[in-house]
């Protein structure tokens, strides 16, 4: 028979190992959901109207794209869907599941904002990366790294512009002009569904009044006239 004294020590022992573990998961669950917080925070930040369509330079506008979409992916990460991601970083979850009769419709610039996010972060995952350290630390910096795998392995993808800044001056600081794309090939000439997507922007920006309706029309023919040539 055992002895009393080892029969408590063994149950003190188990009763401790519970509460240790008990206070670790604690904490792992309030450290997942500050680090949550913190990422919808980022990207309210970022779909701003000011850092979205109003960037002061070029390269500021690639780097928050690629913050951006590292955001979307560790949050996937930690149990935030991308869409669900990109929506609170709208603060439309808040207005949507306050009203069950009345679903809540974006405006024209959540729209636009919705779009190129997701977009973008399907890019990521088509060019084969993955959601680890590596690569997250790399574009918190606002860097792509280079691929790992694929026909274009080695090398870096890039951030192209679906409305050529051409045509529109100061669109390459528009955070929805921008877009991944695999790495550049020489003399490649734009798709017909890359310049209708252009178009489709074109509109978008026009009903959200990011511009004016002469200059949607200006941009749509000039890029009719490219996709003719």
């Amino acid at each position: 028979m055992e002895s009393p004294n080892i029969r408590y020590i063994l149950t003190r022992t188990i009763f401790l190992i519970v509460v240790l573990f008990a206070i670790l998961s604690g904490i792992k669950y309030i450290k997942k959901k500050q680090r949550q917080s913190a990422i919808i925070a980022e990207l309210k930040s970022i779909s701003s109207d000011s850092s979205f369509f109003k960037q002061f330079y070029q390269e500021d506008a690639q780097k928050t794209l690629i913050r951006a979409i590292a955001l979307i992916a560790e949050a996937n990460q930690l149990g935030i869907p991308p869409e669900t991601a990109i929506d609170r970083g709208l603060g439309i979850e808040e207005v949507f599941f306050n009203s069950n009769t009345n679903p809540y419709e974006p405006t024209p610039r959540e729209k636009i904002i919705r779009s190129s996010l997701g977009s973008n972060y399907e890019n990521f995952l088509k060019l084969g990366y993955k959601a680890d350290f590596h690569t997250l630390e790399s574009m918190r910096d606002g860097s792509l790294p280079t691929l790992a795998g694929g026909p274009t392995a080695g090398k870096k993808p890039i951030i192209a512009n679906l409305i050529d800044p051409s045509i529109s001056p100061g669109i390459d600081k528009v955070i929805a002009n921008l877009e991944i794309r695999p790495p550049k090939i020489e003399n490649r000439v734009p798709s017909d569904i890359e310049i209708a997507t252009a178009k489709q922007l074109t509109r978008d920006l026009a009903d959200a009044k990011i511009i004016e309706e002469p200059v949607r029309d200006r941009i749509i023919e000039k890029l009719s006239e490219s996709a003719a040539k």
